[in-house]
């Protein structure tokens, strides 16, 4: 909802970015406060590689995406479909690291699928 508005008078590049900086300042006063920030020296190289190829995926690729469908289309359409990452996490499991589908999840992916459907629909 706030990123609707603050869409109003900004493009999706520079509302992202001041989400992003607004985000990197809470995480480092919280590393700060907390004294954390020293195990970063820790993180393996390959472990610093994944999760800067996620972060780029799902914050920069995604939001950037997300920024400009919301700015394009109406809040009740947008978001149900972000709503949607449960489906693509179990997919990408399964396709990716080998994981089964079990009846449950089968089930729940058919839940995310209707639901979405029915808040589009209705």
């Amino acid at each position: 909802m706030f990123a609707k508005l603050g869409l109003e008078k900004s493009d999706p590049f520079t509302a992202l970015l001041i989400r992003t900086i607004g985000v990197f300042t809470a995480l480092l006063l919280w590393g700060l406060a907390t004294a954390r920030l020293g195990s970063l020296k820790e993180v393996e190289p390959r472990t610093w590689a994944l999760l800067l190829s996620e972060g780029l995926a799902a914050s920069v690729v995604g939001h950037f995406a997300y920024f400009h469908a919301l700015q394009a289309g109406k809040v009740s359409s947008v978001v149900p479909i972000t709503a949607s990452y449960p489906l693509m996490a179990l997919i990408l499991a399964i396709v990716l690291l080998g994981d089964k589908l079990s009846p449950g999840r089968g089930i729940g992916a058919v839940l995310i699928v209707t639901g979405i459907y029915l808040i589009q629909r209705f």
